[in-house]
């Protein structure tokens, strides 16, 4: 039996479907969970808003009410299709430090109820499922004292489409049954308070309606948020409201160039900071402040990585937007091709350098920038939450997003680049370049316009109460415990580091959870 169906192709009367567990979302962290729960011998449906693929770089379902900044990320970084935003996403996996659970600034109203232990057991099987290699990513030889030299690990294009990797796993006959185009619309409860049942909705007026024992949420941190304060609301706001705690303490990464390298040797610093071939998988220099400089600053974390721009698109540009297109499962385009053909000279350098310095090219004539990225505090007025006059095609509220990047916001970003620049001016790596930062009377209108870098977390976040989350450590909510959340949205802060490596550890060791419940 064909395991993946379509409800815009099952318009006929309401559906019923019974399973061990319902994951709404096959993104990332929902096909993972659903293929961890399958291979345990569950019976897991899974409902996918978007269909196969998502053409567009928008879809309409992401439609949102902005009340204060433009968080770009709303619209530009959510993807709804068979693989979610592993379609799209950049592919850098790095975990994140131990000090990241622990130290954090001393006037944030934030705790982690776990550690880096409780999650590393699974760090060894999401490298071998990107075919990512073992290898440290932690290089103190490179820079020592206030910032740890870190490498990520970049899976070859590929493998970085879940919906690609997992394909044989979700349409086998023992692997989960996904739905696409099923919108979650309406949550029904029984009299213990448990969630009972979930009613899914297409365009084309197909209804299917899942009753399970155990419902993982795992639609992105917006649309989860989303999704369990439309059950709020559908309940009279007596669930999740009072406590006070869902939707608020909105993040994202804040980036921007804040400093340039000057007087640089271009060659070396190619073979420094370029991304690096082994094998298959790409890996890219970063730098982390390190604890003792955060604790002595009380700065936030974040991480520091130098980029070659240019004004004008070239080949590295045509290059890269042709992988893109493999990774969405997309042929490249004529207009793609003859950009790669204008680009020769520069395609024939760059395919020395990849065999024989093991190192991509940065495009000609580039200007070296220092982008800083640093945690946004995660603060309760900063908050998603429902529209009372907008609806999607479903008659369900929009999300609303109340975001802005604050002078203190900005002030560490600042920090940041600071103490970077005296770091690497006072060592060793200064013969490479003099790092120049830039002036910061436009830094906090440079990050708001950014629209953070599409790490959204925080707005159900892991406490270690329900005063303090909307999540234990576990991921279960504290209100309704068979409603899991596996999102960045519980990830109380944003971590020094791209947080899908630690969201993919966070998924399958809710998978087990639920597995053994369930036994």
């Amino acid at each position: 039996m064909f395991m993946i169906r379509d409800l815009a192709e099952s318009p006929g009367p309401v559906q019923e479907l019974f399973a061990d567990v319902l994951v709404i979302g096959a993104g990332i962290a929902g096909l993972l969970t659903a293929i961890r729960l399958a291979r345990a011998g569950k019976n897991v449906v899974v409902a996918e808003s978007g269909g196969w693929v998502q053409h567009g770089e928008e879809h309409p379902l992401n439609e949102v009410e902005q009340l204060s900044d433009v968080y770009a990320g709303a619209r530009a970084g959510r993807f709804r299709c068979l693989g979610g935003t592993s379609t799209r996403w950049g592919g850098a996996m790095l975990p994140f430090q131990a000090a990241d659970f622990t130290v954090i600034r001393s006037d944030w109203s934030a705790e982690w109820p776990i550690s880096l232990d409780d999650l590393l057991p699974y760090l060894s099987e999401v490298e071998q499922l990107f075919k990512l290699g073992s290898g440290p990513y932690d290089f103190p030889e490179i820079m020592t004292g206030a910032f740890l030299a870190r490498r990520a690990k970049w899976p070859e294009f590929r493998l970085r489409n879940l919906g690609t990797a997992l394909r044989e796993e979700i349409r086998s006959q023992t692997g989960p049954q996904v739905w696409l185009n099923a919108t979650a619309t309406q949550f029904a409860f029984d009299p213990s308070g448990a969630l009972a049942s979930v009613t899914m909705r297409c365009e084309g007026g197909g209804v299917l309606s899942v009753k399970a024992r155990e419902f993982v949420i795992a639609a992105g941190a917006i649309e989860s948020t989303r999704l369990l304060l439309l059950a709020d609301r559908q309940h009279g706001d007596r669930i999740f409201s009072p406590d006070g705690v869902l939707g608020g303490y909105f993040y994202d990464h804040l980036s921007a160039p804040l400093a340039t390298l000057v007087e640089t040797r271009p060659k070396e610093l190619n073979r420094l900071i370029g991304f690096s071939f082994e094998g298959r998988m790409m890996r890219n220099l970063r730098f982390e402040p390190s604890a003792e400089l955060r604790a002595d600053r009380d700065i936030a974390a974040g991480f520091v990585h130098i980029m070659g721009a240019t004004d004008e698109p070239g080949g590295f540009d045509a290059l890269r937007e042709v992988y893109r297109k493999l990774q969405r499962r997309q042929s490249p385009s004529l207009a793609d091709i003859i950009a790669l053909g204008r680009a020769s000279p520069w395609l024939a350098r760059a395919i020395w350098w990849r065999f024989v310095e093991k190192r991509l090219l940065f495009p000609d004539d580039a200007e070296f920038q220092v982008h800083v990225v640093t945690e946004q505090e995660p603060r309760a007025t900063n908050r998603i939450g429902l529209s009372s006059r907008r609806v999607d095609t479903f008659g369900c509220a929009l999300a609303t997003i109340d975001w802005k990047v604050h002078d203190d916001d900005a002030a560490n970003s600042l920090a940041t680049t600071e103490a970077f620049a005296e770091a690497w001016n006072s060592g060793a790596l200064r013969r490479l370049g003099r790092i120049q930062p830039n002036s910061g009377d436009e830094v906090r209108r440079k990050l708001a316009e950014g629209g953070g870098i599409y790490h959204p977390g925080g707005t159900v976040r892991m406490g270690s109460d329900v005063k303090r989350g909307v999540v234990d450590s576990d991921l279960r909510t504290f209100r309704v415990p068979n409603i899991s959340v596996v999102s960045t949205a519980t990830f109380p802060t944003g971590g020094g580091a791209n947080p899908t490596m630690m969201l993919m550890m966070a998924a399958l060791r809710n998978a087990d959870r639920i597995a053994r419940q369930l036994r």
